[in-house]
Formats: C-alpha cells, structure tokens, sequence
C-alpha cells in the first residue's frame, strides 16, 4: 500500500512540474519572438547595406532606386543603404553578385525583374542564379511598355511590320527585357527582326528611332510619352492588360495576336506585370525577410514618397513581398513555352 500511495505521489509531482515548465514556456514566447525582432534589427544596426542596381546610373532603373531608398532608411531604423551600380552582360554580373552574396539581410538589388528571368530562360551566357530561388521583399512600380516608331516612319500600325517585305530594325541595350520581348513579339506576329545591340541606354534607342536609323524600340511609356506628345514618335503597341486611357487607339499585344502567339504574348504581359522590384539572395532568414519587406511596405506607402515620385513621373504601384513571390513562381511555370524563341533570338546576335 505505501508502495503504491509513493508511486501516486511521484507521478503528481512530475505533472505539476510539467505543468509549470509549459507555462514558463508560454510566457516566454513572446518575449522570445522580441528577442529575435531585436537580433535582427542588431543585424543592421549602424552597418551598410548594399541595394544592387545592375543598370546605367542616372538612367530609369537607378533614378527609381534612389527616390526610394531614403524612405526604406527611414522605416528600417539604423540601416543606412548605398546604391551600387554593376553594369554589364544585360543585368547579368550584378545579379549574379547578389546570387553569391551571404543572405545576412545586408545586400539586396532593384531592378527588372522580367529581365532576370529572361536572361535565365534564353540560356544567357554566364546565368549563374535561378530566378525563383531569390527572396522577393516589394515590387515598387509597373507600368505599360510601349513598342514605338519614329514620328516620320512610314508605319503607322503594327499590322504594317508584317507587310514591310524586310526585316524590322530594332536598335537594343542588350539581352534586357525589351530586347527578348521585341524577339517574342517578331515570333508571335509574323514579321522579320534584325535586333542592333551596342546601344548604351534608352536614350540612346530612341534618338536612333528618332532619326531613323532604328525602325522602332520598346520602352517604358513614361519615358516615351513625351516624345509621343511632341510628335516624335508614334505608339504602335502597348505590352499591358489593357488598353491605355490616355492611347484608346493604340491596341495592346493581347488583342492583336491570335492562338499560340497570344499564349506568348500573355508570358511577356504578366511577366512585365512584375517589373521594378526589390529582391534578396535566395536563403534569407524569415525573420530578417519579414523586417524588410515591412520596411519597403512602409517606404511605398510614405505619403511623402508618393508625392515624390508622382510629380517626378514615377509613379508607385507597389505590391507586398509575400505575394510578389507567388507571382515570380506562377509566371516562370508559364514561361517555358517561350525558351526557344528566346535561345534563337540570342543566338541571332552571336
């Protein structure tokens, strides 16, 4: 009997015990989550973080990156953002620094994204990163991309590509997203295409077209606005979802080709969808992710920064990290049905 009453006692001693250890956890849990928020804020306390920005400084891409950074700093407390520009190979080496880079929260890049993706796709040479593996923290702007020509050209609708009996000559930056989107809109429409490469910058594409030592280039339409409205150029194409407001007469890639080349032509529009965003290296600790994804929420939303970039022509169309990422991967499950056009369109200008 007292064997038996000693056993009993044992066992309610170890359940209270086990009892008041589950509490003590419970009650420790949230000052736990506090302790890790404030290790990675440590993280970047006081130190540098690298935004890499593989595109020609003061051009579209690098003007963005820095309107945004002074308020990314401002709701990231005690980070403190250089902008560091890596040209070369269409985007290429610079995404593949941010690929190398540790995922310690301390290097990050802006740019295209449908750039990383098509330089991937097309087999680019010296792709060392795979597009969906990056951490996607914020996409800060898109807007519709238009395919114009010079305001003297003798065409006048896309439908007359098709009929120019020659090859379209498109003046090009490189392997960017302009260049593979101009190779899929050949393939998808039926006309002849003779991509010009060497050109340094936008500027420089739309004053060949200008001229017209180009017959047409694809441009955001901020930029080619403008030159739109002072008679310069002429829009023959816009690549988005739907028809412009301010171009009611100007048809987009969607209503124009049919078939296969419309399931070509609808990869390039979502894919365009997701355009100037931030992004991480692959791996990147979840909380450290949540921290900057918050902070780059924050940026986008500053009341300051809107005002900013809307009397500057840049407007913010933000869209959140978490759903940015399941968009990069519904868009590259589609995009394998334009790998072949865009291996040839490479292949072209070797």
């Amino acid at each position: 009997m007292f064997k038996k009453k000693s056993l009993i006692l044992i066992f309610a001693i170890l359940l209270i015990m086990s009892l008041v250890t589950a509490c003590g956890q419970k009650a420790q849990e949230p000052a736990q989550k506090e302790e890790v928020k404030e290790q990675v804020k440590e993280k970047v306390k006081e130190k540098d973080i690298t935004l890499i920005v593989p595109n020609t400084p003061g051009k579209g891409m690098d003007t963005y990156a820095r309107m945004i950074v002074p308020y990314i700093e401002k709701h990231y407390p005690g980070a403190k953002i250089t902008v560091k520009n890596i040209v070369g190979a269409g985007g290429v080496i610079g995404i593949n620094q941010l690929w190398q880079s540790k995922p310690d929260g301390l290097t990050f890049a802006f740019t295209s994204f449908p750039s990383v993706l098509l330089a991937e796709l097309s087999g680019s040479e010296g792709v060392q990163f795979e597009a969906t593996k990056f951490t996607y923290l914020g996409r800060a702007a898109t807007e519709p991309r238009v395919f114009a020509v010079g305001g003297k050209s003798e065409f006048n609708s896309i439908e007359d590509l098709a009929k120019a009996g020659r090859p379209i000559k498109f003046p090009s930056q490189g392997m960017d997203e302009d260049f593979f989107t101009a190779a899929v809109m050949a393939e998808s429409m039926g006309f002849e295409l003779n991509q010009i490469t060497g050109y340094e910058g936008n500027a420089d594409t739309a004053l060949a077209v200008i001229k017209g030592e180009g017959d047409g280039h694809i441009t955001a339409l901020g930029d080619a606005d403008p030159m739109i409205k002072a008679g310069d150029k002429k829009p023959l194409l816009m690549f988005a979802p739907e028809r412009v407001a301010e171009y009611p007469d100007v048809p987009t890639a969607l209503e124009v080709t049919t078939g296969e080349g419309q399931n070509f032509m609808k990869v390039i529009t979502n894919m365009l969808e997701v355009h100037r965003s931030f992004f991480g290296p692959p791996g990147m600790d979840p909380e450290v992710t949540r921290e900057f994804r918050a902070a780059v929420a924050k940026a986008l939303a500053d009341p300051e920064l809107i005002d900013k970039a809307a009397k500057a022509n840049n407007p913010i169309t933000f869209m959140e990290g978490e759903r940015l990422q399941q968009k990069v991967d519904e868009i590259a499950a589609t995009a394998e049905k334009i790998k072949g056009t865009l291996a040839k369109a490479l292949a072209d200008i070797k």
